[in-house]
């Protein structure tokens, strides 16, 4: 009776180990491998071969062969399949990913860091101002699917601009280690595009994530940058605003809404990334696994969700879903920049819609903390300035970098 009682625990104790060796056994091939393929292959092996042996040893002394043969094989057979089916539908599947078509205008930079960037060139009409202007778009890894408005008004204006997208995202290329997205390697790009131009200094208008990724070359290149723009910045700094505090109430439902009810497998994706390791989440679920997904997310998110009345979205296309998690997790681990900021003379034009899903706080430190910044609010207009209030944001902008005194 004894022997039974214990092969029956046995067996049972031998579902959850499988478990715990095929999880075990799937976070390392995929860190090994980098091939989602080659790790669920090891990872269903591990599991059914731990669920077998389990239950082969349990029923050695208590039952006949034909017991022993048949038994082991169906629970192992059973637990394969019973993980098989959800664990499937996490990493596969998904909305389709919508790349960006590359138009007659599209050139790349071969940049000494390493990153393919794709770029767009508006040229100056008339006389040539002295700067180029560099846009900046936001994300991390959510290039603009529509050309900026900012462009032929301020070409027309006489200045050359440049439209890139980052590593990871749009037309440019994809890191092999998404390990390589770093807010650092942003910088290096974007200081690499401005010699790819061939200017001594230029000027920058970041959008969103753009506008933390302005502060943060500011901070290392101030002397580079003659102006600036940030136009509903991030975070100057990400660990300043801990547990969604740079969010508004609105924004944070809005955002929590999209995410557990319609996008569970971002949630996935970052859990993993913390729990088995980048290599081993990009390997389980690739960019061209999740770059839709996130595309769909960004599509789902309300730009004017602090505004009453129809909400504003965008379709995107060419989003980076490694770029845009990757850099995010770097950002909340970065020096805090503030510091070498307070010594930064550049003028900068700091812009935010009055019902922006960011928090007030978050635009106006980038006043508070720059001692040469002017802060204009755009009443009526949520995060997405350019769409909202297009005709405002071209006027401001354009005057701000022609020096306007009446802009400041």
């Amino acid at each position: 009776m004894r022997a039974r009682a214990a092969a029956g625990l046995l067996i049972v104790v031998a579902v959850p180990a499988a478990l715990v060796a095929g999880l075990g056994a799937l976070w390392a091939a995929a860190a090994a491998s980098g091939n989602r393929y080659v790790a669920l292959t090891v990872a269903a092996l591990a599991l059914a071969g731990v669920a077998w042996g389990l239950c082969r040893l349990a029923l050695r002394r208590v039952a006949g062969s034909r017991v022993r043969r048949w038994v082991p094989i169906a629970v192992a057979g059973a637990e394969l399949a019973a993980v098989a089916v959800p664990l499937a539908g996490l990493l596969f599947g998904g909305p389709p990913h919508r790349p960006m078509a590359a138009g007659p205008g599209t050139r790349y930079w071969d940049l000494p860091t390493g990153s393919r960037i794709a770029y767009t060139r508006t040229p100056a009409e008339g006389e040539r101002a002295d700067t180029p202007v560099i846009l900046v778009h936001g994300g991390p890894g959510a290039p603009d699917a529509e050309p900026s408005p900012l462009a032929p008004a301020l070409a027309a204006a006489g200045f050359d601009v440049y439209a890139y997208h980052q590593v990871g995202a749009g037309l440019s290329g994809r890191l092999s280690d998404v390990g390589g997205y770093t807010v650092a390697r942003h910088v290096a790009d974007l200081d690499a595009v401005r010699a790819a131009i061939g200017a001594d200094r230029v000027v920058l208008a970041g959008v969103s994530w753009g506008g933390q990724l302005v502060a943060a070359y500011l901070a290392a290149h101030p002397d580079r940058v003659a102006r600036a723009v940030v136009a509903s910045p991030g975070t100057m700094w990400s660990p300043a605003f801990p547990d969604n505090r740079h969010l508004t109430a609105s924004g944070l439902r809005d955002q929590n809404s999209a995410l557990w009810d319609r996008h569970p497998r971002l949630l996935l994706a970052a859990a993993l990334v913390e729990v088995a390791g980048p290599r081993a989440a990009h390997a389980l679920l690739p960019g061209e696994a999740m770059d839709g997904e996130f595309e769909s997310l960004v599509g789902d998110l309300d730009m004017r969700a602090g505004c009453p009345g129809r909400p504003l979205r965008q379709p995107p296309s060419g989003s980076g879903f490694w770029a845009n998690v990757m850099t995010a997790r770097d950002a909340g681990r970065m020096a805090d920049p503030r510091p070498a900021l307070r010594r930064v003379a550049v003028p900068v034009l700091v812009l935010r819609g009055s019902c922006d899903y960011l928090a007030p706080e978050v635009a106006r430190e980038y006043a508070d903390v720059l001692p040469n910044a002017v802060f204009r609010a755009i009443d009526g207009s949520g995060h997405d300035i350019a769409h909202d209030r297009p005709a405002e944001y071209r006027e401001l902008v354009t005057a701000f970098l022609r020096g306007d005194p009446n802009a400041r």
